[in-house]
């Protein structure tokens, strides 16, 4: 019997801190003087792995010393702005999460953030009452970031699951084509800043309680 599972990308996703993240990274552009237009940066930035990111934004190969050290330098603006306010994740998220552990339903994150930033997601937000250490995947500079499907793929295969029968939730452009092309066939953009998705005829929710649990019986199939 094929069994599938619930895929989430994290930020933007779980955690809506798309405010948080444009804040670090203006901050970080100005230090920088790079200049990006609204349309770069979700192009650039959003849901892209860093590797991907730096070596556009400074128009360069970069060593693997180089990207780890422009990552953290970034990444300790975006922890401190999240600090500033009240962390909470998604609405409605914490009891989806809850229905699906008592249902025993895998499930798995597949996030382009980096180690140090799920270590304090998972230590905010107590990411393991719900998911498996093994089951959070994060670029750890080895896997291709989306749009391509790697760290979606991954997730699957830790997992143990079928694609087939399986559900991604995304809420970025570059995450969205990434769960396209793993070819999970239930995508669902989760629109957590009123951004325009009319390119994909996917199922939108603004929040996780319009997420229709009739969906979970595929899982099953």
């Amino acid at each position: 019997m094929k069994k599938g599972g619930i895929i989430f990308d994290f930020n933007g996703t779980l955690f809506w801190d798309s405010e948080y993240q444009e804040s670090s990274w203006d901050e970080y552009l100005e230090i920088h003087n790079i200049k990006l237009t609204k349309l770069q940066k979700k192009e650039y930035i959003h849901g892209r792995n860093g590797k991907d990111t730096f070596e556009i934004l400074f128009n360069r190969k970069l060593k693997d010393e180089e990207i780890n050290q422009l990552i953290e330098e970034k990444e300790i603006l975006y922890r401190n702005e999240c600090l500033k306010h009240k962390m909470e994740l998604a609405p409605g998220a914490k009891s989806l999460l809850e229905y699906l552990k008592a249902e025993k339903i895998p499930m798995g994150i597949a996030t382009a953030s980096r180690k140090t930033n799920m270590d304090f997601f998972i230590d905010q937000f107590n990411l393991l009452d719900y998911f498996e250490l093994e089951h959070i995947i994060y670029d750890d500079g080895s896997i291709k970031g989306k749009p391509n499907p790697d760290l979606f793929e991954k997730a699957i295969c830790q997992l143990g699951i079928e694609k087939e029968c399986s559900i991604i939730f995304e809420d970025s452009f570059s995450g969205i084509h990434a769960a396209i092309n793993s070819k999970v066939p239930t995508v669902i953009i989760v629109n957590s800043v009123n951004d325009d998705f009319e390119l994909f005829s996917l199922p939108i929710i603004k929040h996780f309680d319009e997420f229709d649990k009739n969906l979970l019986k595929m899982l099953k199939l």
